[in-house]
């Protein structure tokens, strides 16, 4: 258990990162690729991430996507590496063979290079908990500190925004509902882009329901309510 003082740290650092996140103009879709589903064993392959801009004082318009303003790192494969069954189907899924992997980067520079992307903007994911658990884990092991951003979960989100809407779940659901198509699904950055543009279609009724408060804070009390009533 941690002491006392270092509890009391880290709700002070969450409450910042929450506050900021209210005021921030730039928020940053995140997604990852791994080994597999076990957030204790597998290992990351590929982070990807893709800011969203929006100015409330030009008419509150949808956040708008930058191309420029986007990041994919594959991550290095530890040398001698033998892939296991889950591994060698995920490689199906998500295209990255142990060719890219062995010339991606190394894991400490990969995440450097995504927290100065990520430049203390607050975090999106779809079934972000996935997202945001693997991350904290790397981050964790290299440092000792958790990832340092506050999250948002965009898949809650979208079923609290869109309540008659119970059926759908996953990304591709969501994606169809709205008449979007990834370019390359289960890619880091083709789902990061993705979940962007679903972002962007959430956004008139997510705005019109923060009626001028920040849409951050609305958001969380959507998802706060909606695990209470859960």
């Amino acid at each position: 258990m941690k002491p006392l003082l270092q509890r009391w740290q880290d709700w002070r650092a969450a409450a910042a990162r929450e506050q900021a996140a209210a005021t921030a103009r730039r928020w940053v879709l995140i997604d990852v690729e791994t080994s597999g589903l076990d957030m204790v064993r597998d290992r990351l392959i590929a982070v990807a991430g893709v800011a969203l801009h929006w100015e409330p004082d030009l008419g509150g318009g949808r956040p708008r996507l930058r191309v420029a303003d986007s990041l994919e790192i594959v991550l290095r494969a530890p040398e001698g590496l033998v892939l296991d069954e889950v591994a060698r189907r995920n490689i199906l899924l998500h295209g990255i063979g142990r060719g890219e992997q062995g010339q991606g980067q190394a894991p400490e520079q990969a995440l450097q290079a995504l927290l100065a992307f990520v430049a203390g903007a607050p975090c999106l994911g779809f079934h972000a908990a996935f997202d945001a658990g693997m991350l904290d884990r790397e981050w964790r092991r290299q440092t000792g500190r958790p990832w340092p951003a506050a999250w948002l979960d965009l898949a809650v989100l979208a079923r609290a925004l869109y309540p008659e809407w119970p059926e759908r779940r996953t990304l591709d659901d969501w994606l169809d509902a709205f008449g979007l198509a990834a370019s390359q699904r289960h890619r880091a950055s083709a789902d990061a882009w993705a979940s962007a543009e679903l972002l962007q279609c959430l956004w008139p009724r997510w705005r019109t329901l923060a009626a001028g408060r920040p849409p951050w804070t609305v958001a969380r009390e959507l998802l706060a309510a909606r695990r209470w009533l859960s």
